[in-house]
């Protein structure tokens, strides 16, 4: 089996060095060259793998484009470059479902259209605290229960009350994650989170103070809390740290379907394992 990986441009292989790794290890027999702006590519090849939908790498019996970038600039993933995408029979291994649907819209067919996630970003994993205060009206919990689960490398650290507390209520929240950290200390979470999903708790604030992907979880009761329980007016609640700084910094949430649709831009992971599952299964 004959591989090109060819190159457009110098960054070409920030994008093509993991693939051609995991075919090195999958396939140690496979003759795989790179070619492009400093080497023609010379002869026939079985499979051709390039990182642009313009690329000027040769055609093949599998010819595979990865993308190599989550911006279009107008380009990519438009109509402006329609004909590109309609005309051949290049394959597009997208990062993600929504880039996906992008190509499904400009007629590109199902069969010609692979989702991988960014092969730059092969093995890169983001680390994602998932921290609740505990009052009903305030809090993640009854609008995550328990499916926060889904998401990729997630730690769950439930406030004290939640944690240890007798109410029904903490207990019923408990019950939700059984495998909650005990390991960690608050600090010692954010240190490790890259992502913070909280609501109306201190935390929200805290990883918005420390430059932390913020995500505030909006329960739906939680203006009634305020105005009923706290006899607040709307302009003493617009100045609450836990209002105030979300609104202007944090991503707001108002269902896991959200958090869900935000988690998946892009399917991170071993992208470039991905992307030869999908070559695999098309040649054995």
């Amino acid at each position: 089996m004959r591989v090109c990986l060819y190159m457009d441009w110098p960054l070409a292989s920030t994008y093509l060095k993991p693939v051609e790794d995991v075919l090195r290890r999958e396939q140690p027999t496979w003759e795989i060259e790179y070619a492009g702006y400093h080497k023609p590519a010379e002869g026939a090849w079985d499979i051709v793998i390039c990182c642009d939908e313009q690329s000027a790498a040769p055609q093949a019996p599998l010819r595979i484009c990865v993308f190599h970038g989550l911006a279009s600039k107008g380009q990519a993933f438009s109509t402006a470059r329609a004909g590109i995408f309609l005309h051949g029979n290049t394959i597009y291994a997208t990062p993600g479902d929504y880039y996906a649907n992008l190509l499904r819209n400009l007629g590109v067919p199902d069969e010609r259209i692979w989702v991988i996630g960014l092969t730059k970003l092969t093995n890169l994993r983001r680390n994602t605290l998932f921290a609740p205060t505990h009052n009903k009206e305030l809090s993640a919990i009854p609008v995550i229960q328990d499916r926060i689960y889904e998401l990729p490398n997630v730690r769950v650290m439930l406030h004290m009350y939640t944690a240890t507390g007798d109410k029904r209520i903490h207990q019923k929240y408990r019950a939700y994650y059984p495998d909650h950290d005990t390991d960690h200390t608050p600090v010692e979470n954010l240190e490790w989170a890259d992502v913070v999903i909280a609501d109306f708790g201190s935390m929200i604030v805290e990883a918005i103070t420390l430059g932390k992907q913020a995500i505030q979880v909006v329960n739906p009761q939680w203006m009634d809390y305020y105005l009923e329980s706290k006899q607040l007016s709307p302009e003493e609640i617009a100045q609450l740290p836990e209002v105030y700084y979300p609104n202007r910094y944090a991503i707001k949430a108002h269902s896991f379907d959200d958090l869900y649709d935000l988690f998946h831009i892009m399917e991170l992971g071993d992208s470039a394992q991905r992307l030869y599952n999908e070559i695999a299964s098309r040649i054995t």
